[in-house]
């Protein structure tokens, strides 16, 4: 497969140097070529110190990080996770605990049990102007060809003055437009994100993770379809309806599992059974600690039993994928 890749976390400046024995020794050793760092706050941003965490990145680091990339043939794709995922419940990102004015519910009780993640408003004038300065300082740092705007998992969406009464689809076409129109429109770059919030949960048969089940789904036919999807699926299942439909709908798709052996396989099954000039690859997640990721990869024994799923889900999808 053309693209064979790996989406980690960043965290704070401690896990440099997982990420970068990533890069120079992991990622070759398993013929990936792509690697997906979600940053999100955790960058020295110089534009917007307050939308930093603690102990963060330097742009020196990230350059360093990009040659060593490059050095191996790796692309290095900077990503921050825009929308949803501003908080974890009622702990909020850097870019909400700054800026409390941005949040999309804040009457919503974050400590409720059937809360998830916080939301940023998409009509709120000051949001754009203030995350595309921290868009262009992550691109000029890595100096990336791309760049990953997340959108998964939306499901804070129309509370606030600004939205309400506004459709789902249109907020977050909005978004997803907004997001499209400086990175591709203005820097000239690749646009990825999440494709769940594009399903509709209803005919595709996922579940309300993998797609949307409040109405987002419909943005579909109003985003440009130059963005790259990464088609996300976690669950076993006969058959991934959305590789063929994004392809359908003009996306160049990028199918990515997680840890399950048996989904896995049968994803980059589909994948290659469906796939025209705009199927791209795979794409292996992970979403836990990149050093104990890269602890795993390299032979490190593994006693917690999620992690080895992990480790041996992304060393299943890089052999599959290599054919």
């Amino acid at each position: 497969m053309e693209r064979r890749g790996i989406h980690v976390m960043m965290g704070d400046r401690t896990k440099l140097s997982a990420v970068e024995r990533l890069v120079r020794e992991i990622a070759p050793s398993l013929d990936l070529n792509y690697v997906i760092v979600e940053v999100n706050g955790h960058f020295e941003y110089a534009s917007h110190p307050e939308a930093s965490e603690p102990k963060s990145m330097a742009a020196a680091d990230a350059q360093g990080l990009a040659e060593a990339a490059r050095a191996k043939g790796i692309e290095l794709v900077p990503m921050y996770n825009c929308l949803g995922h501003q908080s974890w419940r009622d702990k909020p990102a850097a870019l909400l605990r700054a800026h409390p004015e941005f949040n999309e519910a804040p009457e919503l009780d974050a400590t409720a049990e059937e809360f998830y993640c916080m939301s940023w408003c998409p009509n709120h004038p000051d949001v754009n102007p203030l995350l595309f300065d921290l868009f262009d300082e992550l691109l000029a740092a890595f100096g990336a060809k791309a760049f990953h705007v997340g959108l998964d998992e939306v499901f804070v969406l129309g509370h606030c003055p600004r939205c309400k009464g506004t459709p789902n689809a249109e907020l977050f076409a909005k978004a997803v437009n907004d997001y499209h129109g400086h990175l591709v429109g203005r820097r000239g770059v690749e646009m990825q994100m999440w494709g769940d919030r594009l399903l509709d949960a209803e005919t595709m048969g996922y579940g309300s993770w993998e797609s949307s089940a409040n109405d987002t789904h419909q943005a579909i036919e109003t985003v440009s379809s130059d963005i790259v999807m990464c088609d996300w699926h976690y669950e076993i299942m006969d058959d991934f309806p959305s590789v063929r439909f994004f392809q359908e709908k003009g996306f160049r798709v990028w199918p990515g599992g997680w840890n399950k052996p048996e989904s896995i396989a049968k994803l980059i099954e589909v994948a290659r059974r469906e796939a025209t000039p705009k199927m791209l690859g795979y794409l292996a997640t992970t979403w836990t600690d990149v050093e104990k990721v890269v602890d795993g990869l390299s032979g490190k024994p593994m006693e917690d039993e999620k992690l080895a799923a992990i480790v041996s889900g992304v060393k299943l999808g890089a052999e599959l994928a290599l054919g």
